[in-house]
């Protein structure tokens, strides 16, 4: 069996390539579209014209074929999902710095300055004790890198750190991402995990569901990968006061970006009451474009579900879910 080997493609042999994968071309554009690949690059692009991909399967990625899709419509679908993405990531960082903190104030308030270090102090004792030991080493492990490359100034002060060099939990809660913050929460015992829960108004089953599904949308605005056109391998929980916003087939949510959008709204209902959703909404309004069949395999119920999010958050709007929540 003969291994083809990969080669280097000029730029115009680029462009050709994704011409005969289907993808329609202007001349009057060429040199722009040329500018273009050179930019974002061929197979980013290439990534973001998946979702026109009409061949029924693929062998190595041979039978391809992208229908009814121009360059400048892809582009155009390139620069909307990065502004989504923009948009997206602000909103992830205001509940990640919230969560972070009211974390931080708990185990601060119950085991001191450095309990936190003694996994067996806060933790899930159903879990068993050589795993906590296992992954209680890890953690001192990495936090003590994170320590030496934080540019945090009262990270360094001797006053903040304990005779092994390990900072306070005010101070070690501002060197985790959403990732390790939610490996800390998922060995957390019930006790402290439904303290932490009642600050977003949910249960903490939902909460862990909705972190990770966050972890995951933030890990791929972060690296500019195709945001719209996710699926979500493990669904997570649905928000139920936004139930009917989500697309639902034979009783079945969708799996699409719609159900992580709503449940950034959930969970910042607890974080900022006001917090203004317009750059979300008009991110999505304009790969939308009004067409309800897109609104739709985006995971919304209608085109109506977009006005869920609020231009200009208030404490009235807030109330009325938490009332709807409840009923």
């Amino acid at each position: 069996m003969t291994t083809e080997v990969p080669h280097q493609l000029s730029i115009d042999e680029q462009l050709e390539h994704l011409k005969s994968l289907g993808i329609i071309l202007e001349s009057k554009t060429r040199e722009k579209d040329l500018k273009t690949i050179s930019t974002v690059g061929y197979y980013k692009l290439k990534e973001f014209a998946m979702a026109f991909d009409s061949s029924e399967g693929v062998a190595e990625g041979r039978q391809i074929h992208f229908s009814n899709l121009t360059f400048h419509q892809l582009i155009t679908r390139y620069y909307q999902d990065k502004n989504l993405r923009i948009n997206v990531l602000h909103a992830i960082e205001s509940i990640e710095v919230y969560l972070q903190n009211e974390l931080a104030a708990i185990l601060g308030e119950k085991y001191g300055p450095f309990g936190y270090l003694k996994y067996s102090n806060w933790c899930d004792r159903s879990i068993p004790k050589f795993e906590i030991e296992e992954r209680q080493y890890r953690f001192k492990k990495s936090l003590l890198r994170q320590v030496k490359k934080s540019q945090i100034p009262d990270i360094k002060y001797s006053k903040n750190l304990n005779t092994d060099g390990f900072p306070s939990v005010w101070l070690m809660i501002d060197t985790l991402t959403i990732g390790s913050t939610n490996a800390l929460l998922s060995v957390m015992s019930k006790t402290n995990l439904q303290i932490l829960s009642n600050k977003f108004d949910c249960t903490p089953s939902e909460l862990l569901s909705w972190l990770g599904c966050l972890n995951l949308v933030r890990n791929i605005c972060c690296h500019n990968s195709d945001l719209v056109d996710i699926k979500f391998r493990t669904k997570p929980m649905v928000p139920a006061i936004f139930s009917d916003q989500i697309l639902r087939i034979n009783n079945k949510f969708s799996n699409r970006i719609a159900i992580a959008v709503f449940i950034i709204l959930k969970l910042m209902n607890s974080v900022n009451a006001k917090y203004d959703f317009s750059a979300i909404r008009r991110s999505l309004n304009s790969i939308i474009n009004g067409d309800e069949q897109l609104a739709n395999v985006l995971g919304f119920s209608n085109l109506d579900s977009l006005k869920s999010l609020p231009k200009s958050r208030t404490n009235r709007h807030y109330i009325h879910h938490k009332n709807i929540r409840h009923k």
